[in-house]
């Protein structure tokens, strides 16, 4: 299997909408969970396994670019139940991927700020902020707005690993 070659399971074309479907509802579900203020711990566990069950039907049907953001995406979520190494681990191969791939300027912000949001779940203050500066710069180039935008607030919403002054 190549990088841009989607595996073609039995069932043809319509198995392969099928994944495509569960993949992108699976990642909307994970992503409105991450937006929900209070999750309970079953929501938590709900939000992982289905940024997992995202990932997994972009595996099957989607191009290079989907399955690096499909590891973005675990990344992120791991990062937010307390999962430091899958975080880590999962943020390390998208950033892989989307500068393998060179995806596009937007994909490239928004692995740096995975890479930054996974180095503070493991309490890495100079690597979130390494990333974090990489990320800011890269903002500089992603031409659409709303792209940007996207990226640049969840920036804005890393954990700040600095002790606190009184």
């Amino acid at each position: 299997m190549t990088d841009d070659a989607p595996v073609v399971e039995p069932g043809g074309e319509e198995a392969a909408r099928w994944h495509r479907r569960f993949a992108i509802e699976l990642f909307n579900r994970s992503w409105d969970l991450l937006e929900q203020a209070n999750r309970s711990s079953d929501e938590d566990a709900e939000m992982l396994a289905a940024a997992f069950g995202s990932a997994y039907h972009w595996g099957l049907v989607g191009t290079a670019e989907n399955r690096a953001l499909g590891d973005h995406q675990i990344a992120k979520v791991a990062s937010h139940v307390g999962q430091q190494a899958l975080a880590l681990h999962y943020a390390r191969r998208a950033l892989e991927a989307i500068e393998i791939g060179h995806f596009g300027d937007w994909q490239v912000a928004a692995a740096y700020e995975g890479m930054a949001r996974a180095c503070a779940a493991n309490g890495d203050v100079a690597g979130r902020d390494y990333w974090v500066q990489r990320c800011t710069i890269a903002l500089g180039a992603v031409p659409d707005a709303a792209d940007r935008s996207v990226v640049a607030e969840q920036l804005l919403n890393l954990p700040d690993l600095r002790p606190q002054e009184e």
